[in-house]
């Protein structure tokens, strides 16, 4: 099936530690590229973010997706697996202090799902690639 990974680096005035837990608040991740409104959290009882339910609009199309936990290093990275009707796929944030700041890597990776996804792929990789700098600067930019 086919795959296709955006990546995109943008840096922040806010500490690793701020960052972190800005990650904890799911409409933190409205923010960022591919999901454009998270419902139904799962917070633990120590607050941390542990899934959500998404909404993703790509090529026009809205999609109904779930982010389950993968990896998470404290204050380092945040990795989701995340499922939707058309492809699977990993999400991912990486935080490093630069000077008083951070730089944040943000990756998506997206696999189609089936010969019908496949055939639409294209259409909703090029919907996500063309803004996805662009978004990835303004999440950063909103956690100033």
């Amino acid at each position: 099936m086919p795959t296709q990974t955006f990546t995109q680096t943008a840096s922040t005035f806010a500490s690793p530690e701020e960052v972190w837990i800005a990650l904890q608040k799911p409409q933190t991740w409205e923010a960022i590229p591919g999901v454009d409104r998270v419902f139904d959290p799962v917070i633990d009882s120590v607050g941390a973010l542990r899934g959500f339910s998404f909404e993703s609009v790509a090529a026009g199309k809205t999609y109904l997706g779930q982010a389950t936990p993968a990896d998470r290093i404290e204050g380092e990275s945040m990795t989701w697996n995340i499922k939707t009707s058309e492809v699977n796929g990993v999400l991912s944030v990486e935080i490093a202090p630069s000077g008083t700041g951070s730089d944040l890597t943000v990756t998506l990776s997206v696999e189609s799902l089936g010969i019908l996804s496949s055939m639409f792929f294209p259409v909703i990789a090029g919907s996500i690639g063309s803004g996805f700098p662009e978004a990835v600067k303004g999440f950063a930019a909103s956690l100033d």
